[in-house]
C-alpha cells in the first residue's frame, strides 16, 4: 500500500501542475433562418465555456456578437479556435464564427 500511496501522490503532483488559463473574446456569429435568439444560453452550454455575455443581436442580419469567456489549457487563438469548430459541428443553425483575435486577452 505504501507503494500506491506514492503513485497517488505524483499523480496529485501532475494534476497540480496542469496549468488552467482563462481568455476573454469578442466572437460575432450568423445564423441562419432562426436568427440568434436563444443562443448565448446554447453557447455557454459548450465545454471550457464559462461565460456569455451578449453585446449586441441583429434579428434581420441574424447575427450575434458576444463576449465569451472560457477556461483552457490551450494558447488563447487555438483555445478559441477549438471553441468555433465546437459550436458549429454542435449547432447546425450557425452559418458563420469568428473570433476578433485582437480582442483576446488573458483574465
Amino acid at each position: 500500500t505504501n507503494g500506491n500511496t506514492r503513485r497517488l501522490m505524483k499523480l496529485s503532483d501532475i494534476i497540480l501542475e496542469i496549468q488552467y488559463k482563462t481568455f476573454e473574446a469578442m466572437a460575432k456569429f450568423t445564423f441562419a433562418e432562426d436568427g440568434p435568439k436563444g443562443y448565448a444560453d446554447a453557447i455557454r452550454a459548450l465545454p471550457g465555456v464559462t461565460t456569455v455575455t451578449v453585446a449586441s443581436e441583429d434579428q434581420d442580419t441574424r447575427s450575434a456578437t458576444y463576449k465569451i469567456k472560457i477556461i483552457s489549457q490551450k494558447e488563447p487563438v487555438e483555445a478559441f479556435d477549438s471553441l468555433i469548430s465546437n459550436a458549429k459541428a454542435k449547432y447546425s443553425d450557425i452559418v458563420k464564427a469568428e473570433v476578433g483575435e485582437q480582442t483576446i486577452e488573458e483574465k
